[in-house]
């Protein structure tokens, strides 16, 4: 059953910078990151100190990535996104949602499911070469109580500005979709920058097909566009991690999606490609370590 759209903007000034980058030298079912970053990473998310520059061999990433997510508990939902190019990324055009009908809003708020959400990153916002910025669904509070350090960004305490919402922001426990895209506020269509099924969720909670779908967005002109096609080949997740477990990004994308091809995506590529069985971990979830991913989804 979907319920009335609540809509609302707020507006943060705020500018969290990108949080710890660190070896992923962490033992797999670490509860927390250390509270001491290792040499050539940068301090944990919200704590004080200058970062460091990344160690290591050159980035060469072309975008920005979703590299974790906790469905549960509520408490600890996060969601984390990774810079593994040579470039600060502004992400004052950026969004998260976790609802298939993100790519509605240059036509208007979408209608969303009770819980789901689109928020999108304040001015001034960026995100570094190498770092890493973590997003609580809870508030930083209970987020800090979890994890032992600050997320950079918290849809609770309002730190992000929310587009759009139905209810309280929170992820399905079973497994819902989370996409990260960009939109210059004017322009008829979104661009996907990474998408994922975290968990295995139900066709509710899933892709929508976006293939051919034209919309007009805010701007002067009454002309529409329409998407290119979706190959729409993303499957789910053979399991859910259990409440207090995460999944986890290995790789980057290079090699596991159609890039460059005239998707919906940023450079042509179709993030609904992405074979995420192998770019994921889909069994064996391990306790979240928020600020730290593998080497190889950097370099």
């Amino acid at each position: 059953m979907r319920l009335p759209v609540v809509v609302a903007l707020l507006v943060s000034g705020a500018c969290a910078r990108g949080s710890a980058i660190r070896e992923s030298d962490l033992e797999p079912d670490a509860a927390t990151a250390p509270a001491d970053a290792a040499p050539g990473t940068v301090d944990a998310p919200g704590a004080t100190g200058t970062p460091d520059a990344p160690s290591g061999p050159a980035l060469t990433g072309t975008q920005l990535l979703l590299t974790e997510v906790v469905l549960a508990p509520t408490t600890q939902e996060l969601i984390e996104i990774a810079n593994p190019t040579s470039q600060t990324v502004d992400l004052s055009t950026y969004y998260l949602s976790d609802n298939g009908n993100y790519f509605r809003l240059p036509a208007g708020a979408p209608a969303l499911d009770t819980g789901d959400f689109i928020v999108k990153f304040p001015a001034g916002a960026t995100i570094a070469p190498g770092a890493v910025i973590t997003v609580a669904l809870d508030t930083a509070a209970s987020y800090t109580t979890a994890y032992g350090s600050a997320p950079t960004y918290s849809v609770a305490s309002a730190t992000l500005a929310v587009v759009a919402s139905n209810g309280i922001s929170t992820l399905t426990n079973g497994g819902e979709l989370v996409a990260l895209f960009t939109w210059n506020g004017t322009a008829d269509l979104v661009k996907d920058v990474d998408l994922v099924l975290a968990g295995a969720p139900t066709i509710a909670n899933g892709l929508v097909d976006k293939s051919a779908v034209a919309q007009d967005g805010p701007d002067a002109g009454t002309t529409t566009t329409a998407y290119a096609a979706d190959a729409k080949t993303m499957v789910v997740m053979g399991s859910t991690p259990a409440s207090g477990k995460s999944t986890k990004r290995l790789v980057r994308e290079a090699g596991h999606e159609t890039q460059a091809g005239g998707g919906n995506g940023i450079s042509g590529d179709d993030e609904t490609s992405e074979d995420t069985a192998a770019t994921w971990d889909s069994s064996g979830f391990t306790n979240p370590t928020p600020g730290a991913v593998p080497p190889a989804v950097l370099q």
